[in-house]
C-alpha cells in the first residue's frame, strides 16, 4: 500500500509534462539521458522550448557538458558540488531567468534610441556577463579547482576566469565575452552618437585610450549572442548535473538559501514554479511562494495540499507553512496549514474538507478568482501614464488606483515658490482638468473601471520642487504644500485621503466645492466664523465628522 506522501508525491508530479520533457532532451541533447532529476526539469524545459532560450548556442552546449564530464573521467580525486559551488549555480541561473523576461519584455519596445541604450541594451549586457556568466563560469572553475594543483579558487575577476577556461578546454565559452565593453560601462566611458544609434565604448589599453564604436543593431547582436552564450553553458552544467545529482552535497535539510533554492527546483514544475522560500526565526512559519498556470480555485487548494506534504517531509519543524499563489490574472492568494493540520492530513486522522474547513473558518485561507475579463496584456504591460508640464507647474507620477465602479488617479504636483493661495487653488484646478482626461488601462487582475471617461475621484500631493527627498505628507516637511482629495460628485472615497490619521490631524481642511485640500500651513486656510457652529453638527472642512471630533482646536 501506498503511503500518503508517496500518494502525493506522485500526484504532484503527475503534472510535470516528465515524458514531454524528456523527449525533447534525448531529440535535441543527448539520447543516452533517459531520465531527468525534478531540480532540473524546468531548466531544460525552458531552454529547448522558451524564447529566447531555446536559440541556446549548441557548440558552447556540447564543450560545457563534455569538458566537465571530463574532469571525473580524469582525475583521481572526488569532485563534489558542494554550498559554495551550487550557490553560484543557482546565482546565474536565477539572474538569467531575470534577463529573460527583460529581452521578452524591452527587446522591442519602441524607445528613443538613446533611451532604449540606457534601459534596455548596457544594462542587459552587463546583467548577462556579470550577473549570470561570471557566476556560472566560477561554478565551473571551482568544479575545476578539485581537480588541479592550480588554485582557481581565487579567480573572482573575469578577466582572469574567461582565460583559466580559456587555458582548460573551454574556450568556446568565452569567445563572444567582450570585456573590454563590460570595462568600458562599468568605468563610465560610454558616448552616444547619432542620437543613440552609435555608441563610443572607450576603454583603457596600455594606458592609452581605446574607442570601440558599434552601431545600435550591431550591440543588439552582441546580446544574442552573449545570451546564447549563456543559454548553452547553463544547458551543459544542468545535463551535468542531471546525470551526476548525487554530487550535490549540500546539507538538504538545513534551513539556508542554498538549501532552500535547491528545494525550489525540486519543487518547480512547468506549470507551477517556486518563486521563493523563506522561513521566520525561531521556526515560526516557512513561507513559500508559487507561480500557477492553473488559477481554478479548487486545483490551487489541492496543489496547496500537495505542496505543503512534501515540505513537512523536509522541514517539519515549522509552526506554520504559508504558501502563497500568483499569476498575471490572479490577485495573490494564499492558504496556511498549521503543523498539526499537515501531521493531520499525512497520518489520515482528519479528512482533507475538514482541514480545509477549519482552515477557513481560522481566516487562514484567501484564494481569490481569476479575472476572466478580455483584456489585452500587452496592452497593460507597456501602458504608461503621461506626464504633463506649463509655465509654472508640473505632473508627474501619476498612478491609477480604480475600483470596479469608480475611476481614481493619483499624481504629484510641483508648484517651485508660488506662494498666493488663489494662484496655488487656480493651479490646482488646472491639474484636476488635465487628470481627469487621462485614460487608465484595464486590470488584469480584477474588473475596474477604465477608459476615457472623466476621473471620479483624483488625489494629488502638492509639493514645491521635485527632490530625490522631501516627499513625506508630514507637517514637518517644508517641501509638501498640501493634499488635494477631488470627487467628482463631492464624496469623498478614501478615508483621510489614504494618510495615517495622526498625521491627518495635523493638517489644515477645508473644502472648496469638490475640492477637499489639506493644507501643511494654516496660513492658507480660509478663515472662517466658526462661533455659530454646534459641535455636533458637520464639521465644515468636509471632512464628514463632527465639529468636535475633528477641527474644533483649529
Amino acid at each position: 500500500m501506498v503511503n500518503c506522501l508517496e500518494a502525493v508525491r506522485i500526484r504532484y508530479y503527475s503534472k510535470s509534462q516528465l515524458d514531454e520533457v524528456k523527449g525533447l532532451v534525448g531529440q535535441k541533447l543527448n539520447p543516452d539521458i533517459t531520465s531527468i532529476s525534478h531540480e532540473m526539469l524546468c531548466i531544460f524545459h525552458d531552454i529547448l522550448i522558451k524564447k529566447p532560450c531555446c536559440y541556446w548556442n549548441e557548440p558552447v552546449f556540447k564543450q560545457t557538458y563534455m569538458q566537465l564530464n571530463k574532469l571525473l573521467t580524469e582525475q583521481s580525486s572526488s569532485v563534489s558540488i558542494n554550498y559554495d559551488i551550487f550557490e553560484h549555480f543557482f546565482i546565474g541561473y536565477s539572474a538569467y531567468n531575470q534577463i529573460t523576461d527583460i529581452i521578452n519584455d524591452l527587446e522591442n519596445l519602441n524607445d528613443n534610441p538613446e533611451i532604449k541604450n540606457r534601459l534596455y541594451r548596457i544594462p542587459t549586457y552587463v546583467s548577462i556577463v556579470e550577473g549570470c556568466l561570471t557566476n556560472l563560469f566560477r561554478f565551473i572553475l571551482l568544479v575545476l579547482n578539485q581537480t588541479s594543483d592550480k588554485d582557481y579558487a581565487s579567480q573572482k575577476k573575469l578577466d582572469p576566469i574567461c582565460k583559466a577556461l580559456q587555458s582548460n578546454g573551454f574556450n568556446l565559452l568565452v569567445k563572444d565575452v567582450n570585456t573590454k565593453i563590460r570595462n568600458a560601462i562599468n568605468h563610465g566611458g560610454i558616448n552616444f552618437k547619432e542620437g543613440g544609434r552609435e555608441i563610443d565604448f572607450i576603454y583603457n589599453e596600455n594606458r592609452q585610450p581605446v574607442v570601440l564604436s558599434i552601431i545600435d543593431f550591431e550591440f543588439d547582436q552582441l546580446i544574442y549572442d552573449v545570451y546564447d552564450v549563456a543559454s548553452g553553458v547553463l544547458l551543459g552544467i544542468c545535463s551535468f548535473l542531471n546525470d551526476q545529482i548525487d554530487l550535490i552535497t549540500i546539507n538538504k535539510n538545513e534551513k539556508s538559501s542554498v538549501a532552500f533554492a535547491l528545494f525550489g527546483l525540486e519543487m518547480s514544475i512547468p506549470t507551477i514554479r517556486c518563486n521563493n522560500i523563506s522561513g521566520l526565526p525561531n521556526n515560526k512559519q516557512l513561507n513559500l511562494s508559487f507561480y500557477t498556470k492553473n488559477t481554478d480555485r479548487t486545483f490551487i487548494l489541492q496543489t496547496a495540499i500537495e505542496i505543503v506534504v512534501l515540505v513537512h517531509s523536509r522541514y517539519g519543524d515549522y509552526k506554520q507553512y504559508m504558501i502563497s499563489f500568483n499569476n498575471e490574472r490572479l490577485l495573490n492568494s494564499w492558504i496556511r496549514f498549521t503543523n498539526q493540520d499537515v501531521i493531520d492530513l499525512v497520518n489520515r486522522t482528519r479528512d482533507f474538507s475538514d482541514v480545509i474547513a477549519d482552515i477557513i473558518k481560522r481566516q487562514n485561507c484567501l484564494i481569490f478568482d481569476a479575472s476572466t475579463e478580455d483584456v489585452d496584456l500587452h496592452e497593460v504591460k507597456y501602458f504608461r501614464f503621461p506626464n504633463y508640464s506649463e509655465k509654472d507647474f508640473r505632473i508627474n507620477k501619476v498612478e491609477d488606483g480604480s475600483l470596479p465602479d469608480k475611476k481614481r488617479l493619483k499624481a504629484h504636483l510641483f508648484i517651485e515658490d508660488i506662494s498666493d493661495k488663489e494662484e496655488i487653488v487656480n493651479i490646482i484646478n488646472k491639474s484636476i482638468e488635465w487628470l481627469k482626461t487621462v485614460k487608465n488601462p484595464p486590470s488584469p487582475l480584477m474588473v475596474i473601471k477604465h477608459g476615457t471617461m472623466a476621473a471620479d475621484s483624483i488625489y494629488i500631493n502638492v509639493y514645491r520642487t521635485d527632490s530625490r527627498k522631501n516627499k513625506s505628507l508630514f507637517s514637518t516637511n517644508e517641501n509638501f504644500v498640501c493634499f488635494v482629495d477631488y470627487n467628482i460628485d463631492g464624496k469623498t472615497s478614501l478615508k483621510n485621503g489614504g494618510i495615517g490619521e495622526r498625521f491627518w490631524k495635523q493638517l489644515y481642511h477645508e473644502k472648496i466645492e469638490n475640492i477637499s485640500i489639506a493644507w501643511r500651513e494654516n496660513k492658507y486656510l480660509t478663515k472662517r466664523n466658526v462661533s455659530c457652529i454646534g459641535v455636533n453638527e458637520p464639521c465644515p472642512c468636509g471632512s464628514g465628522k463632527k465639529y468636535k471630533k475633528c477641527c474644533i482646536d483649529k
